[in-house]
């Protein structure tokens, strides 16, 4: 996949190749073709991930994805693992999330995901 992505089957992976003192952070996202930020969450807290902060996003923000990220970068500290349900939580597309990948790569961002190459909603029952 990439040297950036680890999949995971249990909690117990989350934990490996953590680097101490970093900060374990749940990413969930309301798209189309995603699971519901519900399941998603269930998914993360049943792995222990925490969604510090959690606020469910409000449909009337207008943000460009672009702007997601950025706000995303700024919260980031290198060392940090980034857990989401599926690659597909960091992009719109394929080409957005290998983009998204490589960066946080490049910022020493751990991405962990519980379910590989989920990309619609047949994957999300």
């Amino acid at each position: 996949m990439n040297e950036h992505v680890e999949q995971v089957s249990s909690a117990g992976e989350i934990w490996r190749t953590r680097p101490v003192g970093s900060r374990l952070v749940g990413i969930v996202v309301a798209r189309e073709g995603m699971p519901s930020i519900h399941d998603q969450r269930e998914q993360l807290t049943s792995f222990g991930v925490p969604i510090a902060g959690f606020r469910h996003p409000a449909p009337n923000v207008v943000e460009t994805w672009e702007e997601r990220l950025t706000r995303l970068f700024g919260r980031l500290d290198s060392g940090d693992v980034v857990v989401v349900t599926a690659t597909c939580a960091l992009g719109r597309d394929a080409a957005e999330e290998a983009q998204t990948i490589a960066e946080l790569g490049r910022r020493g961002i751990i991405i962990k995901v519980l379910e590989h190459g989920a990309r619609g909603a047949e994957k999300a029952k």
